[in-house]
């Protein structure tokens, strides 16, 4: 059941995950036939929950058309642009033309958003205008760290059930496919991992890479991580890593995570600076069990979306839609310098 409730639960920001889990709970217990029975029941849920009967249809409806995403959507639910950087991404568009990169079209909406002094739309934002899957992070680069893998952690802004009752920030902790820019393993916790929680991890990421003769491999570890348990260092030698291969980086909490997803997950804010030990200043909180299939469906959709972008050349150069929309007309090139020669000229 958590399962079907994660798909709904997504769809609203944290703060809203405790109202949406309770309209949730509702609907999974409402009678599977119509008649009477259902009549009354949508009344007293209804009545339970606070809403009028025609909302509480309404809450039905859309929990049944949470079920039915596909979840090769893409993962986040973009925040509305602002009006005026909306039409100056579309107007940058219409400059570009077609066959324009993704990367021409955003540096001309930046120029055209400078000289408006306006805010312009994200790399993201670009991408999900033009229908576009995500592009992987370099996440080396992004860290300045050469790794094969990384084993990071940051605090969500979710409240949990912790320890004696206390609120704690949910904590995302991931084993990272530098190269590929993917996570194959996580675990999510209330507080830090425990060393347990990191032998789990490392467990399930070493069933994902499934090689009988591992190549030697290096592993960047943030937030002091607890890799000392014998067990753990027994699994990372499984997959080529000895203590002399890891590196750690405990000044830069959070680093290889917001490489990949950026501050959001899905609708889920990132606060990677936050120490995960200090309880969640926050009235509502949610259950692990509840929390760990959102967390993971939001994962998943991450994972779906993404893709190596391997699109051709650009007919439309990134200085020559800044130029069309800044400084006018470029100047004419001659046709037989105007395209690169064609991978497939023999066809």
């Amino acid at each position: 059941m958590e399962d079907r409730i994660a798909h709904y639960m997504v769809t609203f920001t944290p703060q809203q995950w405790p109202e949406a889990y309770r309209r949730a709970l509702e609907v999974e217990e409402l009678p599977r036939k119509g008649g009477r029975r259902m009549a009354a029941a949508v009344t007293a849920a209804a009545t339970r929950l606070g809403y009028k009967e025609r909302n509480f249809f309404k809450i039905i409806r859309a929990y049944k058309d949470s079920l039915q995403l596909n979840d090769q959507v893409l993962s986040n639910y973009p925040r509305q642009l602002p009006a005026e950087t909306r039409a100056a991404l579309e107007e940058a568009i219409a400059h570009a033309g077609p066959g324009a990169r993704p990367g021409a079209i955003q540096a001309a909406a930046e120029a055209l958003c400078e000289k408006r002094k306006i805010s312009p739309p994200s790399k993201r934002a670009v991408r999900t205008r033009l229908n576009l899957p995500m592009e992987v992070t370099d996440i080396a680069s992004y860290t300045g760290m050469n790794t094969d893998y990384a084993i990071d952690m940051s605090p969500l802004d979710v409240a949990v059930d912790g320890p004696d009752d206390i609120p704690y920030h949910a904590v995302l902790t991931a084993f990272i496919d530098v190269s590929r820019g993917i996570a194959l393993a996580h675990v999510v916790t209330a507080d830090r991992p425990t060393a347990d929680d990191i032998l789990q991890l490392v467990t399930e990421a070493a069933e994902q890479m499934s090689s009988a003769s591992p190549a030697r491999a290096s592993l960047a570890i943030y937030r002091n991580a607890p890799v000392d348990d014998l067990r753990t260092k027994a699994q990372l030698r499984s997959i080529g890593i000895a203590k002399s291969d890891v590196q750690v980086d405990s000044r830069r909490p959070g680093l290889a995570l917001t490489a990949m997803f950026g501050t959001k997950l899905g609708r889920v804010p990132l606060n990677p600076r936050r120490n995960p030990s200090i309880p969640f200043a926050i009235r509502e909180t949610l259950p692990l069990p509840v929390v760990r299939p959102a967390v993971a469906l939001l994962l998943e959709r991450y994972h779906a979306g993404l893709q190596i972008n391997r699109e051709a050349e650009p007919a439309v150069s990134a200085a020559a839609a800044v130029q069309a929309i800044t400084k006018g007309p470029a100047k004419a090139t001659p046709i037989g310098n105007a395209y690169p020669p064609s991978l497939h000229a023999s066809r």
